[in-house]
């Protein structure tokens, strides 16, 4: 039996990374979810007019890379982006990140690649540990955080904003 992995030192680890990330570091995105049921696929379930539900706001630890310049002929950059929710906050506002959503952060958009979640309190997943799973009296382990992995998309492919504006002269 562990000593400090119970469910009431995991409130403790809930309580404080909440004050942190949403008091103290406050850092803020905006989330726009992919719609399916409004989004136009062709015959290779692709589409070029996405649609998106309106930009929630989350807090989360986020971090970006340095600029990377490709091509020779085309001068061209890209960036990664890695940003890391609160699982709690999460389910309180009953969101569900997946590959193809858009984060909007430091004026870029940012497309997920990438979601895992694989940090536990005590190293222990709750919802596939044997201890829960089989009904022993075991209530260790927390799952804390999801981390999200991402890269810059350009704007003018996401229908979010309107990037060109102008009369067009007859």
């Amino acid at each position: 039996m562990a000593l400090f992995e119970s469910a009431r030192d995991a409130s403790l680890i809930r309580t404080i990374n909440r004050e942190i990330i949403n008091n103290i570091i406050d850092t803020e995105i905006a989330y726009y979810k992919l719609s399916l049921d409004e989004t136009q696929a062709n015959m290779y379930d692709e589409s070029d007019r996405k649609v998106y539900y309106a930009p929630m706001r989350i807090n989360c630890l986020a971090s970006k890379e340095d600029k990377t310049y490709v091509g020779d002929d085309v001068y061209d950059s890209s960036r990664n982006g890695e940003f890391n929710f609160l699982r709690d906050d999460l389910k309180d506002k009953n969101i569900i990140i997946e590959e193809g959503d858009i984060i909007e952060w430091d004026n870029e958009f940012y497309e997920i690649d990438t979601v895992g979640s694989s940090q536990y309190w005590g190293g222990k997943n709750p919802s596939t540990d044997l201890g829960f799973t089989e009904g022993d009296v075991s209530e260790h382990g927390y799952s804390v955080a999801v981390k999200v992995t991402a890269h810059v998309t350009r704007r003018n492919r996401l229908n979010i904003q309107e990037v060109r504006s102008g009369i067009n002269k007859p």
